[in-house]
C-alpha cells in the first residue's frame, strides 16, 4: 500500500507500507546484487540507516536457485535481512550477457531470453512468467516486471519492437504476479490491500516519443510503479551526459512530466549524488545503484563540502589511496557520525585499501552508504523548504 503526503506541495513524499516495513520516500536503496553488498554485514548495513535493498533475481537464481531460498524460508529468513526488499526482473542483466556474448543459443524472442549461463555453462531461459515465479520464490516485497532494453545503436525499427515486445512481456508479467499472489484485477486496484508490489518498467531507448508510447502503453495495463528503463546499453562506455545539457537528466524530466501523479517512480540506476538532488527535484520517488559500495571499494569516498579533494555542487569526492593522504591521521570526514570516521583515521583506511583488506572495503562502504542516507534527507529538508 502506497500513501502520499498532500502537505507537501514541493517535495513528493508518503510510506509505501510493506509485509517487513514502512519505507518513506524519496528513497535510495543500494544493490545487494548476489543477496548481499560485498564485505558488509546486514547489521552494518542497517547502522549506515539503510532501510531497503535491492538485490538482483538473474544473479540470485544462477548462485544458490531460488527454490533453495524457498526451502531455507526465503530470503529474509536465510539472509537475516529484516526490512523491505526490492528484486529486480533480471532482463537487463541477461540482455548484457547476450549482447556481450554472442552464442547461437543466446537469443532473445517473443517467448522469452534463452543463453548460456557463462559460470555453469548450462542452457538457461527467463521469461516474464519465470521471473515473476523466482521472485515470489525470493520473497520480495516489491517486484519488477521483465522488460527488453535496447542497444546504443538501435534503429527505429529495434526501438518499436522493444517497446512492443516489454508492453506484451509486462502484461504476461502482471497474469503470473497476479495467479502466485492469488489476486483478482479488482483485487490489484485495491489501494488498501498489503500485498507486494509490481514495477512496470518504461522504455524507447534515446527516443522520447518511443518513451511516452511505452509509458502509455504500461500505464494501460496499470501497475504500482512505473521505472525508468536504462538508457540503451553501452558497449564500450558509460554516458550521462550525450546531448547537450545532459541527456540523462532531460530523460528524467521528460518522464516524470509523462507519468501518473498517483504513482511512484522508480529510476532504476540513479545514481550519483547530484543526479539524486535533480531527480528529487522533477519528481522521482525511488531510487538504486552501486555507485556508494563499489566506489568505496576503490577509494572514492563522498564527504561534505570543503572536505575532500574535488568539490561538486553539493558535496566533494576525497580520492583516498592519492599519496596525500598517506600520513593523514583525521577521519574522512570532520562532521560525520559513522562508525568509520569515529574509529579509522584516513592513513589507515587508505592503506587497508591499498593491500586488498577486507576489513579496508568494509569501513569506506559503511561511510560511503551512511553519506548517501545522510545526504538524501538533508535533500529532502531542503526541497521541502523551497
Amino acid at each position: 500500500m502506497i500513501t502520499f503526503n498532500k502537505n507537501n506541495p514541493v517535495v513528493r513524499s508518503g510510506q509505501i507500507h510493506t509485509s517487513h516495513g514502512e519505507l518513506k520516500f524519496p528513497l535510495f536503496m543500494p544493490d545487494a546484487t548476489y543477496g548481499t553488498i560485498s564485505n558488509m554485514s546486514y547489521i552494518d548495513l542497517e547502522a549506515t540507516g539503510t532501510e531497503a535493498i535491492v538485490t538482483n533475481t538473474l544473479h540470485l537464481e544462477q548462485k544458490i536457485g531460488s527454490d533453495k531460498i524457498v526451502k531455507l524460508g526465503g530470503f529474509h529468513k536465510f539472509t537475516g535481512w529484516t526490512k523491505p526488499v526490492l528484486t529486480d526482473s533480471g532482463g537487463f542483466q541477461v540482455f548484457s550477457l547476450i549482447s556481450r556474448r554472442p552464442n547461437v543459443k543466446n537469443k532473445i524472442t517473443d517467448a522469452g531470453c534463452s543463453f548460456v549461463d557463462y559460470e555453469s555453462g548450462l542452457y538457461k531461459f527467463l521469461s516474464p512468467e519465470t521471473s515473476q515465479q523466482i521472485q515470489a520464490n525470493i520473497g520480495s516485497d516489491i517486484r519488477v516486471v521483465l522488460d527488453e532494453p535496447v542497444l546504443e545503436n538501435a534503429s527505429l525499427t529495434d526501438i518499436k519492437k522493444s517497446v512492443e515486445r516489454t508492453t506484451e512481456w509486462a502484461k504476461r508479467s502482471k497474469k503470473m504476479f497476479l495467479e502466485l499472489n492469488n489476486l483478482s484485477t479488482k483485487d490489484f486496484d485495491n489501494p488498501l490491500l498489503n500485498r507486494p508490489l509490481l514495477t512496470a518498467v518504461v522504455q524507447g531507448g534515446s527516443n522520447f516519443e518511443y518513451r511516452k508510447i511505452s509509458l502509455e502503453a504500461l500505464v494501460e495495463v496499470g501497475f504500482d510503479i512505473y521505472g525508468l528503463g536504462g538508457l540503451p546499453l553501452q558497449l564500450k562506455r558509460t554516458w550521462d551526459y550525450s546531448h547537450q545539457g545532459g541527456f540523462y537528466k532531460e530523460l528524467l524530466q521528460f518522464l516524470a512530466e509523462s507519468m501518473p501523479k498517483n504513482k511512484l517512480r522508480y529510476a532504476l540506476g540513479v545514481g550519483t549524488p547530484d543526479n539524486l538532488k535533480f531527480a528529487i527535484s522533477v519528481g522521482w520517488d525511488l531510487f538504486d545503484t552501486v555507485l556508494p559500495t563499489r566506489n568505496a571499494r576503490h577509494g572514492y569516498i563522498y564527504v561534505e563540502k570543503s572536505q575532500g579533494d574535488k568539490e561538486y555542487e553539493d558535496y566533494s569526492v576525497l580520492h583516498l589511496l592519492n599519496s596525500r593522504y598517506e600520513f593523514d591521521e583525521g577521519p574522512l570526514d570532520n562532521s560525520c557520525d559513522c562508525l568509520t570516521c569515529k574509529t579509522t583515521s584516513r592513513a589507515y583506511l587508505r592503506y587497508l585499501l591499498k593491500i586488498g583488506e577486507g576489513s579496508g572495503y568494509r569501513l569506506s562502504s559503511i561511510h560511503n552508504l551512511h553519506f548517501y542516507s545522510k545526504f538524501m534527507a538533508k535533500l529532502v529538508k531542503e526541497e521541502s523548504n523551497v
